[in-house]
């Protein structure tokens, strides 16, 4: 669900991979860049595994480059080795889940209890809702699933913030923005972060899990998958960083709200045509709805795009 419009090059030099982001942004959002970079680098030096950002010759954390009218941000990342999830069925299941979850409570716990940001200019957004500017997306059954998102919204805005359960999160650490290398796991693509609840990042990445890696014939549905993830996840995550009960009985919101946010992330350009919607979108809307009239949560997938 990133925002970004990046760019990314991968280039070697002397055996070492590199990746050049460009990130076509005004010149005022090279500070929150700036702000995501800092962070990364402060995990780097804490033992979480990443992909480093590295500084330019000057020692700063981005440079500009302009082309005519355009303006890019240009970061440099150092490559990180390993596999994605999907080359090793055998490797997606709990092992794997728990050190999911302890990298992510790692993560959590350094940032509330030792991060400092730059400067008060250099920090990253805090979340907010969804804008939804696409006219398509408010009429007939699209206005009933607009309906729950702002409801959904309303819930998430009336939460506490306090710093024990709400802090700067990922917001995307999904199985494909992680490689795994000997049981480990080596994370990348931090330009969603942003100021949300922990449990939020916790609820991504389980939405993400279910959408790609329930399909296994070990698991009977969806359902069971969520489940079992959600087990070995937590335990993994709580060993790391504490979170209170009544926040880890929200992330099956916080799972809801990815899931219906993410229909209208993917649906943002659509033009109103549904000819061009495939079967299994079709689908998804039709159940999403009925799901919604019904007063049922959703269960898992059932809005991937």
């Amino acid at each position: 669900m990133s925002n970004s419009t990046n760019e990314v090059y991968k280039y070697i030099n002397n055996n070492q991979m590199y990746y050049l982001r460009l990130s076509e942004k005004s010149i005022e959002y090279e500070m929150s860049i700036q702000a995501e970079v800092h962070w990364v680098r402060f995990l780097a030096m804490n033992g979480i595994r990443v992909s480093l950002p590295l500084l330019t010759v000057e020692g700063s954390l981005t440079t500009v480059c302009r082309d005519h009218e355009k303006c890019y941000i240009a970061t440099v990342f150092e490559g990180v080795s390993g596999k994605f999830f999907d080359s090793d069925p055998q490797a997606w299941d709990s092992p794997l889940f728990k050190r999911w979850g302890a990298t992510m409570g790692h993560m959590h716990k350094l940032t509330s209890s030792l991060y400092e940001p730059m400067d008060s200019q250099h920090t990253r957004v805090k979340w907010s809702t969804l804008d939804i500017d696409n006219p398509h997306l408010h009429k007939g059954n699209y206005a009933v699933l607009v309906n729950k998102l702002r409801a959904i919204e309303q819930e998430l805005m009336s939460l506490p913030t306090n710093p024990e359960a709400y802090g700067l999160i990922h917001y995307d650490f999904h199985p494909y923005n992680f490689l795994i290398e000997h049981g480990e796991i080596n994370v990348f693509d931090f330009d969603d972060s942003l100021y949300g609840w922990y449990a939020m990042d916790i609820g991504v990445a389980a939405t993400h899990a279910v959408w790609w890696g329930s399909d296994h014939s070990k698991w009977r549905s969806k359902n069971e998958f969520s489940k079992h993830f959600l087990t070995a996840f937590l335990e993994g995550y709580l060993e790391q960083n504490n979170l209170d009960d009544q926040w880890i009985k929200r992330i099956p919101l916080f799972m809801e709200y990815r899931n219906i946010s993410s229909f209208f992330w993917w649906l943002k350009d659509w033009d109103g045509d549904e000819g061009k919607l495939s079967e299994s979108q079709n689908n998804a809307i039709t159940d999403a709805v009925a799901r919604i009239q019904s007063n049922q949560t959703f269960d898992g997938c059932d809005l991937e795009l």
